[in-house]
């Protein structure tokens, strides 16, 4: 009974002396969230009181109890990062020493990754501390880059928006500054529009796929903007998804819409791709885009075919107004009937009446009436109609004063003279109307 006593006693004993190693244990130490004993109180302690001074922005008393939590319990909570990113970029912010920001950055940094090694995320948080870095210190944009890239790695077709639109922010910068290649900034763009594509399919709500949307407009503008945009590095890009998915309607306007923002509609994969997408959905927009197919080459007939078929779709009064501007303009240039490319220009200004620039075509369809007049005097009074217009152009358009005026000084050279109005009983400054088709009544000048 003694000897069982005695172990007893002896197994006690050594628990106690245990128990100040049991009772004090970081949570770094030992993988929990507050450790134990008397540091699990430490730990708790300066978690309330870092909060309360964080509360309060008082942000340089803060900081001391938070690094002891950040060190000590690093897994007591995501938030815990989250206010450090932020206590730091603010001493970023009002330092004013180089040295002293750049050290605060790298301190940002860890946080990052100590948080990636406990809370996991590590392709958001990726991308979280890429955006950071670049815009926190510019001269490490390569590596802020090279972050975003991995992100984006990480996530594919998950990867977020603002990700995808900061990785072409920082690839914009590191081409203008020759760091990345032309191949390096298309093959960004079609990356970044893969994905956005993918994710405006299958967005859960109209809300979602508009935000989506944006960030594409975004990426194809910083896209523009770069000058990598060629005809010569889009059209393979785009001929391969073209060849992926040839009757995939989304991808269609997107690749129609690409080569033709960038005036590559000469190029097969437009037609091709133009063709399909009409075929798929006869609309205003497929219309037009095979009437520019058949403008680049020529071939009038089915050009003036398209638009009319694009103008009987169209509903929005600007895009109208464009497009009967372009086909009044188109039916000049193809010496098509004058008088159906003055209707077209009337039609512009119906539906856009600000533009001046319908009433340089109609001028012009006037001044290029062929078969006008029994007589010389006759034929020349086209030309008062035909500078009516261009007056008319800059009064109503201040922008385009400079055309209208070179159009007006040289047409006026062709205005019948004295003699030949003496005979027809025409007098300087009486009113006369131009007959034929283009009934205009105008005022006698010489």
């Amino acid at each position: 009974m003694k000897t069982k006593v005695t172990k007893i006693l002896l197994v006690f004993s050594i628990t106690l002396l245990s128990l100040p190693a049991l009772m004090a244990q970081k949570g770094v130490e030992d993988g929990s969230k507050y450790g134990h004993g008397e540091d699990s109180i430490r730990a708790l302690q300066n978690l309330s009181m870092y909060k309360q001074f964080y509360r309060q922005k008082s942000y340089n008393d803060a900081i001391k109890p938070w690094r002891i939590v950040f060190n000590e319990a690093p897994k007591i909570s995501k938030n815990m990062y989250i206010h450090g990113v932020n206590m730091y970029k603010i001493f970023f912010k009002n330092s004013k020493s180089v040295e002293e920001r750049e050290k605060f950055v790298d301190t940002i940094m860890m946080i990052y990754d100590q948080r990636m090694e406990y809370f996991n995320s590590k392709g958001y948080l990726t991308a979280r501390k890429g955006v950071d870095l670049g815009n926190l210190s510019p001269r490490r944009a390569k590596e802020a880059y090279d972050l975003l890239h991995e992100a984006v790695d990480m996530m594919d077709k998950q990867t977020p928006g603002f990700a995808l639109n900061e990785m072409m922010q920082a690839a914009l910068k590191l081409y203008n500054d020759d760091v990345i290649s032309e191949d390096e900034m298309v093959n960004n763009f079609a990356l970044a529009s893969d994905i956005l594509d993918y994710q405006m399919k299958n967005a859960s709500s109209s809300k979602k796929r508009e935000r989506y949307e944006t960030i594409m407009n975004n990426v194809e503008l910083i896209f523009t903007k770069s000058g990598a945009a060629t005809c010569e590095s889009l059209i393979p890009l785009l001929t391969k998804r073209y060849e992926e998915k040839p009757k995939d309607l989304e991808n269609l306007k997107k690749i129609v819409g690409l080569l033709r923002n960038f005036d590559c509609e000469e190029s097969d994969i437009f037609e091709k791709s133009a063709e399909n997408l009409y075929e798929l959905e006869p609309s205003a927009n497929s219309a037009y885009s095979l009437a520019r197919v058949f403008l680049k080459k020529k071939n009038w007939d089915k050009t003036i075919k398209y638009y009319e078929e694009a103008i009987r779709r169209e509903t929005d009064d600007i895009t109208l107004a464009r497009y009967n501007k372009e086909l009044a303009d188109i039916l000049l240039v193809a010496d098509r009937s004058p008088a159906k490319a003055v209707q077209h220009a009337r039609q512009a200004l119906k539906h856009n009446p600000e533009d001046g620039n319908p009433y340089l075509t109609i001028g012009r369809a006037y001044a290029n009436a062929q078969n006008f007049g029994e007589n010389k005097f006759e034929k020349n009074t086209k030309y008062w109609a035909a500078v009516d217009m261009f007056y008319k152009a800059k009064a109503v358009d201040s922008t385009i004063a400079d055309k209208a005026n070179k159009l007006i000084e040289t047409y006026s050279q062709y205005f019948p003279d004295k003699e030949e109005a003496f005979f027809y009983n025409v007098t300087e400054g009486s009113d006369y109307k131009v007959g034929g088709w283009i009934n205009h009544t105008t005022k006698v000048r010489f």
